[in-house]
């Protein structure tokens, strides 16, 4: 019994050491864990720029073809290359082999954008006059067109969209 006592009694600081130590190694856990948080929330926003540019890099490419669209009249009877005039032939499944392997379909290429030529680029289809339209030569028809966009920046953004103009 008077060993007991006189080991608690001693007061030489074992288990301030040992509190110390399991502290330090607590605090060291939780730092690791927060560092590693961090770390993967900046590749997520990374990835999130990266997506977001290329998104936008794809819109502008479609908003392209659009003023150039609306600012030409004679976009039917003189089609430009990027313009394929048979949607059998470019549609939802042969738009990535023509963009894939880069080949010419019946004439038509994917056009560079002048947003960025190197990755951005951009596809028209058109499908004809809409249902419902008069053929009338009296009066103008409404076209119906699918534009494609496409940005290949650090991953791949393709985006389409429909859209129609009277000639």
């Amino acid at each position: 019994m008077i060993r007991m006592t006189s080991v608690l009694k001693n007061e030489q600081g074992a288990l301030m050491i040992l509190i110390s130590v399991t502290l330090l190694a607590l605090l060291t856990i939780i730092s690791v864990a927060a560092s590693k948080t961090a770390t993967t929330e900046i590749n997520i926003a990374a990835n999130e720029y990266v997506y977001q540019r290329s998104f936008y890099h794809a819109e502008g490419a479609i908003m392209e073809v659009v003023d150039l669209l609306e600012d030409s009249a004679n976009t039917l009877k003189n089609p430009p290359s990027w313009m394929g005039m048979d949607e059998k032939v470019i549609n939802d499944n042969t738009i990535f082999k023509i963009w894939d392997d880069n080949q010419k379909l019946k004439g038509v290429a994917p056009q560079a954008s002048i947003i960025d030529p190197q990755t951005t680029d951009y596809l028209v289809v058109h499908h004809g006059v809409l249902s419902g339209n008069s053929l009338d030569m009296n009066k103008p028809a409404k076209h119906s067109f699918s534009i494609y966009g496409r940005s290949k920046r650090k991953g791949f953004v393709m985006l389409k969209i429909g859209y129609a103009k009277v000639y």
